[in-house]
């Protein structure tokens, strides 16, 4: 029985997100599926990271999917998996309360919160993003 054919992976550009600080690919298509890499709250004009506490900087994270998703013509029901990252879980009510309001009147994706000692830059908040969209030409 031959192989299946491995789907191509391809790295998608994108104007929309902040440029990466370190080496990195911020949004690879493999197939059907795209993976965005751990998000943590850049201003896009400015490559800092947003002031203030953690509903600020989880609602920048979501800007800049919205961003994204704007972009690429993505929309919320194509969004499969998400994951977060917390550098306190002391501040896990203001994360859902942006991640409430981004998923108002949606369903949101199944998601996974993970709590972490420290994040890039001092982040408060990191999130990655799996989506099911057509296949990469």
């Amino acid at each position: 029985m031959p192989n299946a054919p491995v789907p191509r992976r391809q790295v998608l550009p994108s104007k929309s997100l902040p440029q990466p600080r370190f080496r990195y690919s911020p949004v690879v298509q493999a197939g059907p599926f795209v993976f965005i890499s751990g998000m943590v709250p850049l201003d896009p004009a400015t490559g800092q990271l947003v002031a203030g506490g953690a509903f600020e900087q989880s609602a920048q994270v979501l800007a800049n999917l919205k961003a994204l998703m704007d972009e690429m013509r993505w929309s919320r029901e194509q969004l499969l998996m998400a994951r977060l990252y917390c550098a306190d879980f002391g501040t896990f009510g203001e994360i859902n309360r942006a991640w409430d309001a981004f998923f108002e009147g949606a369903e949101p994706p199944a998601r996974t919160s993970i709590g972490v000692n420290a994040l890039p830059l001092g982040a408060l908040v990191e999130m990655e993003f799996q989506f099911l969209v057509s296949e990469a030409t």
